[in-house]
C-alpha cells in the first residue's frame, strides 16, 4: 500500500466521493517525485514539512505542490477554499517515502535533517504520524546500511570471498584420432580379390585371387598401398579435427578463467583501495578525537568557548568523513564533545535560546561559513538559523530561533547540539551530491 493511500485512509487525503481524483494527487505526487529528483535542494524543507503537520500555509513548498495539484485538478480551489495543507503535505511524504526507495544519499538527507528534532520532540506528526514514522525508519535503515557497507564496518569483503565455492573445472585437452575398420574396408577388399565376402564386386578390385601367385601379387601390393595411405591420411584427419577442437574449446576455457581472474584481481584491488580508505577515515576521525584540535581554527577546542567549539567540531568532522556517514561518527562527535564540555562547564545542559543567545557574540563568523540554502523557505534547520545568528553584518530583521518551530523551552546538552548541527551539515552535503 503506496503511502498516499495509507493517508487517504486516515483521512487526511480530502477528494471527496469522486475516486477519480485519487489517481489525480497520486499523478501529482509522482510529478513532484520528479521535481525532487531535478532539484535536491528541495528534500530538506520537504522533510520539515512532513515532520509538522502545522507548517505556515504560506509556505513556498506548498505553492510549488499545490501548483502541481492544480495541473492535475483544475478545480481543486472548488472543493478547498483555502489551500488545503494537509492534502500538500501528504503529497509530499508520498513522494519523499517514493525518492528514498534505492537511493541512499536521498534517504540520507531525509532522515539527518528529521532525526535531533524527531529525537527531541521537536516535531508534530499529527494525525499522518504513523506515516511518517514509517518514512523516518526506512530512511534510516536505507541510509545506514549503505553506510555500513562504504565504510567497511560489516563482514570483510575477504571473508565473503572465502565462502564463494570456485565454478571453474579442470581443463584437459580430449583427442580423438581412431577411425573405423569400416572407413578401409572398401579398399582392403578391393586389393584382396575381385569380390568381397558377400560376392559382390569390390571397388577397383584386384583382378586376381591369391591362389594364382604372382599376379595376384603384383596386384596386391599397389591396391593394399593405396588402402594404407587412405587409412593414415583419415587418421590424420580426424586428428587435425579433433584437436582443433579440442583446443578451440580449451583456450576458451583458459580465456573465461584468466577474464575471471582478473575480474576476481580487479575487484580486490578495489576493495583493497575501500578498505585503505576506511581504515584512514576511522584513524583521522580517532585521532581528531583524541587532539580535541580544530583544522579549521587553527587552534585546540579548549581554546574556544562551548557553543563554539560544539558547531566548530561538528564542521571540522564532516571534513574528515564521507556525508553518508554511519551513525557510530555522529556518536563520536557527541562524545568528543561531552569529554570536552566536562572539562569546561559544570551543567552541560542549555535551553536551545542560550545557544543563539551566545552566537550573536560569537567570534566566529558561521554565517560566512554556513551560507543558507533555502532563502524562499518560512521554515528553516538549525543550521541555516546558527549561520543567520551569527552572521557579522548583524542586518537580518527576522528571529531565526522562531522560524526552526522549536520550543524555547528545549534543552540541550552541548553534544547533542554539535550532533544536530552535524546531521544538518551532512544533509546539506548530501543534496550537493545529488545535484
Amino acid at each position: 500500500m503506496s503511502a498516499l493511500q495509507q493517508l487517504l485512509n486516515l483521512g487526511l487525503v480530502a477528494i471527496g466521493s469522486d475516486d477519480s481524483r485519487f489517481e489525480k494527487i497520486q499523478s501529482a505526487a509522482t510529478a513532484f517525485t520528479a521535481k525532487l529528483k531535478e532539484n535536491p535542494e528541495l528534500l530538506i524543507p520537504a522533510t520539515l514539512i512532513a515532520i509538522n503537520s502545522e507548517m505556515d500555509d504560506e509556505n513556498a513548498l506548498f505553492a510549488l505542490v499545490e501548483e502541481l495539484v492544480l495541473v492535475e485538478w483544475r478545480t481543486l480551489r472548488n472543493t478547498h477554499v483555502n489551500r488545503p495543507r494537509e492534502l500538500l503535505r501528504s503529497v509530499i511524504i508520498d513522494a519523499l517515502m517514493t525518492s528514498i526507495q534505492g537511493n541512499p544519499e536521498v534517504a540520507g538527507v531525509v532522515f539527518n535533517t528529521a532525526a535531533s528534532p524527531h529525537k527531541f520532540g521537536q516535531v508534530k506528526l499529527g494525525k499522518a504520524a504513523v506515516v511518517v514514522e514509517q518514512l523516518l525508519n526506512d530512511a534510516s535503515q536505507i541510509a545506514e546500511d549503505e553506510a555500513i557497507k562504504r565504510a567497511e564496518l560489516g563482514i570483510p569483503a575477504a571473508k565473503a570471498r572465502k565462502k564463494a565455492k570456485s565454478k571453474h573445472q579442470n581443463l584437459s585437452l580430449e583427442i580423438d584420432a581412431a577411425i573405423k575398420a569400416a572407413d578401409i574396408l572398401t579398399y582392403v577388399e578391393g586389393a584382396s580379390g575381385p569380390q568381397n565376402a558377400e560376392g559382390q564386386a569390390a571397388q577397383d578390385p584386384n583382378p586376381h585371387w591369391p591362389n594364382t601367385g604372382q599376379p595376384w601379387s603384383n596386384e596386391f601390393a599397389p591396391r593394399m598401398t593405396v588402402a594404407l595411405i587412405k587409412a593414415v591420411n583419415l587418421s590424420c584427419r580426424h586428428l587435425a579435427t579433433s584437436l582443433s577442437k579440442s583446443l578451440e574449446s580449451y583456450l576458451g576455457s583458459v580465456e573465461d578463467r584468466l577474464t575471471s581472474e582478473v575480474r576476481q584481481a580487479e575487484q580486490l584491488c578495489v576493495e583493497m583501495s575501500a578498505s585503505q580508505h576506511s581504515s584512514r577515515m576511522r584513524l583521522d576521525v580517532l585521532w581528531w578525537s583524541e587532539a580535541l584540535y580544530s583544522s579549521s581554527q587553527g587552534c585546540s577546542y579548549r581554546k574556544l568557548e562551548m557553543h563554539d567549539a560544539a558547531v566548530v567540531a561538528a564542521i571540522d568532522l564532516s571534513e574528515i568523513v564521507p556525508a553518508l556517514s554511519p551513525a557510530s561518527v555522529y556518536y563520536v562527535l557527541g562524545e568528543t564533545i561531552h569529554r570536552l564540555a566536562s572539562m569546561q562547564e559544570k551543567d552541560d545542559s542549555k535551553k536551545i535560546k542560550y545557544f543563539f543567545e551566545k552566537l550573536v557574540n560569537s567570534q566566529i563568523d558561521f554565517g560566512e561559513i554556513l551560507h543558507r540554502t533555502n532563502d524562499n523557505e518560512a521554515a528553516i534547520s538549525l543550521l541555516d538559523a546558527i549561520g543567520e545568528t551569527s552572521k557579522k553584518d548583524k542586518q537580518q530583521e527576522s528571529n531565526p530561533l522562531a522560524s526552526i518551530n522549536l520550543d524555547i523551552a528545549l534543552e540541550l546538552s552541548f553534544d547533542d547540539f554539535a550532533m544536530w548541527v552535524f546531521r544538518d551539515i551532512q544533509a546539506r552535503r548530501l543534496v550537493e551530491e545529488l545535484k
